[in-house]
C-alpha cells in the first residue's frame, strides 16, 4: 500500500460506496455487537461478522471482509495491546475504523503509525457507522494510487521553499495532457497566501467559513475557493489579517486534502516549518517530502536536524529528501564544496538548485513564473531533474 493510503488522511469523503459491505466489527462489549447485528440484519447489501477483541491474539480468518471496525478502550492497557496485535496480524490491504469516545495528539500519532484509516467518535449511530464504512470502501476502491503529493518546507526562513514548490506545480501542470488542471498547489502557511501573491493571484481558501462545520465543504465549494493560473495551475491559498487566529480542527485541512486529492492527479505543498494539528497526516501521506535549504554550513545543520526529527518522529515511516537551493561554486574554489555537502547530508541529498536571484526576485516582483521571464534557466532544469516534471 503506498503511502497516500497508509492512513486516510483525506478521510472525510462524502461519496457512497456501491459494493456491497462485508464488516468485521472487532468489540469486546456483546451488546454493542448484537445492536449492531440486529441493524445490519435489516439492510440490504451490509454483512456483519463479530470478532471478540480478546481472541484477536488467537487469529482469525479474515477472508471476504471488505472493512475492519475496531472498539477500542484507549484507556486499557491490555485493550491498547490486543489492537496493536491486531493491527500486526490483520491483512494489511483492508482498512480499519478505530471506534473510541476521545483521542490525544499521542494516539493520533499511534493510529498513523499503525496505519489507521479513520477514527469515529462514540456514542454513534448504527447508520452512522455504516456510512463511515462505506466512505472507506470507496476511498480504498478509488484511483489514490495516482495521486502525487509533493510536500516542500524550508529548513529555515528565506531558503526558497515557497519558490521552489510554486515552480514544481508549475512543471507538473505543464506536463500533464488534461484539458482541465490536475496540479493543484496548496498552501499551509495559512498565514500570508504567499503562493498566491507569488502568482499575482488573490486567495480564495475561506477558511472562516468552513471551520464552524468542516462538513460543509464539498467539491462545488472547493472550486469557488480555488484561484486559477493562467498556465493551468490551480492554487488553494488563504490569507490572515494581522493579528487574527484560527483555532480549528485538523478536519478543515483533511477535508480539503481529500477532495483536492479526488480531482487532482498531482497536489503540491508549501507546508510551513512549525507543527500544527494536521501536519502528520500531510507528512504521511505525501508521496514526497523535501526539505529546502540554502547553500551554508547553518542552513545545512538545519536540514540535517530537521530531517533526523522526521525520521525519528515518524519511526522511518517519512524520509524526506534535502534539496540544497541557491547553490554556487566559486571558481576560485572558496566557501562551501560539493563533497562537505555530501558529508553533511550524505544519502539524503535529492540534489542542487542553481542560484539564480536576479531571475527569482523579478518573477517574483512581477507575480509570473521564472519561465515567464527566461524559458530556460539553470534553475528550471535543475528542479525538474530533481522533481521528475
Amino acid at each position: 500500500m503506498d503511502k497516500l493510503n497508509m492512513l486516510q488522511i483525506f478521510s472525510r469523503s462524502v461519496r457512497k460506496a456501491n459494493r456491497i459491505l462485508d464488516i468485521g466489527f472487532v468489540t469486546q462489549d456483546a451488546d454493542i455487537g448484537r445492536q449492531l447485528k440486529e441493524f445490519v440484519s435489516t439492510r440490504e447489501g451490509v454483512d456483519l461478522r463479530l470478532i471478540r477483541s480478546d481472541k484477536v491474539a488467537a487469529g482469525f480468518d479474515a477472508g471476504g471482509l471488505s472493512v475492519f471496525v475496531y472498539d477500542l478502550d484507549a484507556s486499557s492497557e491490555a485493550s491498547m495491546r490486543e489492537f496493536e496485535r491486531f493491527m500486526m496480524q490483520r491483512p494489511p490491504q483492508l482498512p480499519v475504523i478505530v471506534l473510541s469516545p476521545a483521542v490525544d495528539d499521542e494516539l493520533v500519532r499511534w493510529f498513523l503509525r499503525l496505519r489507521v484509516s479513520d477514527w469515529i467518535k462514540t456514542p454513534l449511530s448504527p447508520g452512522e457507522l455504516i456510512a463511515a464504512c462505506a466512505r472507506v470502501i470507496t476511498q480504498q476502491g478509488a484511483s489514490r494510487q495516482e495521486v502525487k503529493c509533493l510536500t516542500f518546507m524550508g529548513a529555515r526562513g528565506g531558503v526558497g521553499a515557497t519558490s521552489l514548490a510554486l515552480h514544481a506545480a508549475l512543471l507538473a501542470a505543464r506536463k500533464s495532457k488534461a484539458p482541465a488542471p490536475s496540479t493543484c498547489i496548496v498552501d499551509l502557511d495559512l498565514t500570508t497566501g504567499a503562493c498566491a501573491e507569488y502568482l499575482d493571484l488573490q486567495p480564495a481558501w475561506k477558511l472562516d467559513e468552513i471551520i464552524a462545520d468542516p462538513s460543509r465543504l464539498d467539491p462545488h465549494m472547493l472550486d469557488i475557493m480555488t484561484a486559477t493560473h493562467s498556465q493551468g495551475l490551480s492554487v488553494l491559498s488563504a490569507r490572515r489579517k494581522f493579528g487574527e487566529t484560527f483555532d480549528f480542527a485538523a478536519e478543515v485541512i483533511t477535508r480539503t486534502l481529500d477532495l483536492a486529492s479526488q480531482k487532482y492527479e498531482t497536489l503540491v505543498v508549501d507546508l510551513p516549518r512549525h507543527t500544527e494539528s494536521w501536519s502528520d497526516g500531510v507528512m504521511l501521506g505525501s508521496s514526497d517530502v523535501f526539505v529546502v535549504t540554502d547553500f551554508s554550513v547553518p542552513g545545512l545543520r538545519s536540514a540535517r536536524r530537521m530531517v533526523n526529527d522526521i525520521v525519528a518522529q515518524y519511526a522511518g515511516e517519512v524520509r524526506p529528501k534535502v534539496i540544497v537551493n541557491k547553490h554556487s561554486r566559486s571558481i576560485f574554489g572558496t566557501g562551501l564544496s560539493n563533497s562537505e555537502v555530501k558529508e553533511l547530508i550524505g544519502s539524503d541529498l535529492a540534489g542542487y538548485v542553481s542560484a539564480d536571484e536576479r531571475l527569482v526576485r523579478e518573477a517574483i516582483d512581477r507575480g509570473i513564473p521564472v519561465t515567464d521571464i527566461k524559458s530556460r534557466s539553470s534553475f528550471i532544469s535543475d528542479l525538474s531533474k530533481i522533481v521528475g516534471y
